[in-house]
């Protein structure tokens, strides 16, 4: 659908792009908990969450300022998403250090390593699909590798050259599931150490509880062997939930206010445009 009325020069992207139209439903959440556990689950990504965050003491507020900086830049204006990159790019400047003990790889890391924004990246285009489809249905090829075009294009925010990586997204599809099957994701105990702080945060008591509420997310689509190395466990109680959510999501999506069902970027930005 497009929307002649609506002014969308300012934005980064448009109500029509592929992005917008995946990513303007919060489905998306439904695999965001498995796409921050295959993050971590690198072990050079977890060595940085380890030494330059605060995961350990208050892992989901962590989460919801990364989600928050995400939406902007996809449902923001290029000044926003300007801004947002230099804040980036400042605070990314600071990750830096020496690996642990028995991580293989050069012994020191870096936040800007294009193969660690890659895999990031990654994540969140897998968690995009699944989740809109875990809601919508199939997506058909073409629109993926639409899709995939606008993620690399909204990477470049992040500091990953569109350049960096698969060209399209068949060739995408095989570098996501060579990673998966790689020995290195788990690989080092500080992976399952801030996977546990993810999936049932510490504190503060509101995110206790919100984790065992929420738990059954991650441990239930994250892929079985990736879960047995990060310690987490699959039950009657997580996957009893996780059918539930499955039966109830697609309904619930449809036929639910949008102001619950956008994310709160989106549904401001279509506001905005004269879109709801």
């Amino acid at each position: 659908m497009s929307h002649p009325q609506a002014d969308c020069t300012a934005y980064v992207f448009t109500p029509d792009s592929e992005i917008w139209r995946v990513n303007r439903y919060a489905c998306g959440l439904l695999f965001g908990p498995a796409a921050v556990l295959l993050q971590v689950a690198h072990p050079r990504v977890a060595q940085g969450v380890a030494d330059h965050s605060d995961f350990r003491q208050d892992a989901l507020r962590r989460l919801r300022g990364t989600l928050s900086t995400v939406n902007r830049i996809a449902f923001g204006t290029r000044e926003e998403a300007e801004q947002l990159r230099a804040r980036m790019t400042a605070i990314h400047g600071r990750v830096r250090g020496e690996i642990s003990s028995g991580m293989h790889g050069p012994q020191s890391y870096s936040a800007f390593e294009p193969d660690l924004l890659l895999w990031v990246l990654a994540t969140l285009i897998d968690a995009s699909i699944k989740g809109y489809e875990f809601s919508w249905g199939p997506l058909p090829d073409g629109r993926r590798e639409i899709l995939y075009r606008d993620f690399r294009r909204f990477g470049s925010y992040f500091g990953l050259g569109e350049d960096h990586g698969p060209a399209d997204y068949t060739a995408f599809a095989a570098y996501f599931a060579g990673m998966l099957a790689n020995d290195v994701l788990g690989s080092h105990p500080l992976c399952a150490a801030i996977a546990t702080s993810v999936v049932r945060p510490p504190n503060p008591l509101r995110d206790r509880m919100l984790g065992k509420l929420s738990d059954f997310l991650a441990i239930e689509t994250l892929p079985a062997h990736l879960r047995d190395r990060l310690g987490l466990r699959s039950t009657p109680w997580t996957r009893l939930r996780m059918t539930i959510l499955r039966r109830s999501a697609p309904t619930a999506f449809r036929f639910l206010p949008k102001r619950l069902t956008y994310y709160p970027e989106s549904y401001r930005a279509e506001k905005a445009l004269k879109l709801l």
